[in-house]
């Protein structure tokens, strides 16, 4: 085929809807989101059909048929899925929170993982240079945060406790006790773990919680510290 046949080929009208399905399919392996994910391989598919009718390659015609059907009947399960999930007030702070871009379902399997305690003031949640078990999400009261009996922070409702060594396998950098009487939601380290492993974007959502509320708590301990007269060093660039 010379260079002419060839541009002939690629801008005739069948080529462009070729062009277009395949651009499709690379736009959706970049999507971070199951659902843009499956919905620009249907769009892809579709005009992958349109293409092989087209040049009346109806053998590939066939399977791009059951890919489509495929993804659409993922995205229909996904959106049934979606309906039946049903949440709380506090669920519904917990999943604006820490889950605000994962789909409904997937923040009903986090949930689901986790058990609703309540703690009077005075209990330690977690401990100083010991391995967390837990996740904590403050849902109501408050916490303080202790470093070498120096209460370096508090976290109130809506922040998280105990997520560096869930999430890093780290011992615990600091002490948390309660300040008040406080309702949380406990997620056990091995079961979360595994379900961040196996479903990517919950891990995404979670990390990226996890690095905002870190900054905020690095800010909060730095000045508390600073109060103290102790001088702290944070490095920041451990957490672009």
């Amino acid at each position: 085929m010379d260079l002419n046949s060839f541009f002939q080929s690629a801008l005739s009208l069948d080529g462009m809807v070729g062009h277009a399905s395949y651009l499709l399919l690379i736009l959706s392996m970049l999507m971070t989101r199951m659902m843009w994910l499956r919905s620009l391989a249907v769009g892809s598919g579709l005009l992958s059909i349109t293409y092989s009718v087209m040049i009346s390659d109806y053998v590939s015609a066939t399977w791009e048929v059951i890919f489509v059907a495929v993804n659409v009947g993922q995205l229909s399960l996904q959106a049934y899925r979606n309906r039946i999930s049903h949440f709380s007030v506090e669920e519904r702070r917990f999943r604006e929170a820490v889950l605000p871009l994962v789909e409904p379902a997937q923040a009903r399997r986090v949930l689901d993982l986790g058990q609703w305690c309540e703690a009077d003031a005075g209990e330690v949640l977690i401990r100083h240079g010991e391995q967390a078990s837990h996740m904590l999400f403050i849902a109501s009261g408050e916490v303080a945060v202790v470093v070498n009996d120096v209460v370096v922070g508090w976290c109130g409702a809506g922040a998280l406790s105990g997520e560096i060594s869930v999430l890093t396998d780290m011992p615990a950098t600091a002490t948390v006790v309660t300040a008040k009487p406080t309702r949380y939601l406990a997620l056990e380290r091995h079961a979360l773990r595994t379900l961040m492993a196996r479903e990517p974007e919950i891990e995404h959502a979670i990390d990226q919680c996890f690095r905002k509320d870190m900054r905020l708590k690095l800010a909060a301990a730095n000045q508390a510290m600073a109060d103290a007269g102790i001088r702290v060093e944070v490095v920041q660039t451990s957490l672009q």
